[in-house]
């Protein structure tokens, strides 16, 4: 299930802040890392409706972090000299953002968590 922040400009009203704080399926893409630091390899997982199924290749590890955004190359970013200081701290803060860890229970398989997601640190208004 997920929850999500208010991205917009003018103050919300409260039904709009209830609907965003009322948990629904979870559609989209998360990026599952061993590594909370991303330095390995992400396992990509499309949830439909708020179901995805995680093979077994991660059922032994119990510490899981999870991300909305595809994993950057960090070295391609600190050797871009052409690119803006604050759009590249924008894009390393936007890598790093977890939606939470989870923790995979080793005798039923199962997992149920809350993805609570946060806005995007690169789109105005910038948060």
């Amino acid at each position: 299930m997920s929850t999500s922040d208010y991205c917009g400009g003018a103050n919300p009203n409260d039904e709009l802040i209830e609907e965003l704080n009322t948990p629904k399926p979870f559609n989209g893409t998360i990026y599952i890392h061993k590594d909370p630091e991303r330095r390995d390899k992400a396992i990509t997982k499309r949830f439909v409706n708020g179901k995805a199924t995680i093979s077994t290749r991660i059922m032994g590890i119990t510490d899981l972090g999870l991300f909305q955004y595809p994993a950057i190359n960090l070295k391609k970013i600190e050797n871009n000299e052409s690119g803006a200081i604050m759009k590249n701290d924008c894009r390393i803060e936007k890598n790093f953002q977890p939606l939470g860890m989870i923790i995979v229970d080793p005798e039923t398989k199962e997992v149920s968590l809350d993805i609570h997601l946060t806005c995007d640190p690169c789109s105005e208004p910038m948060p």
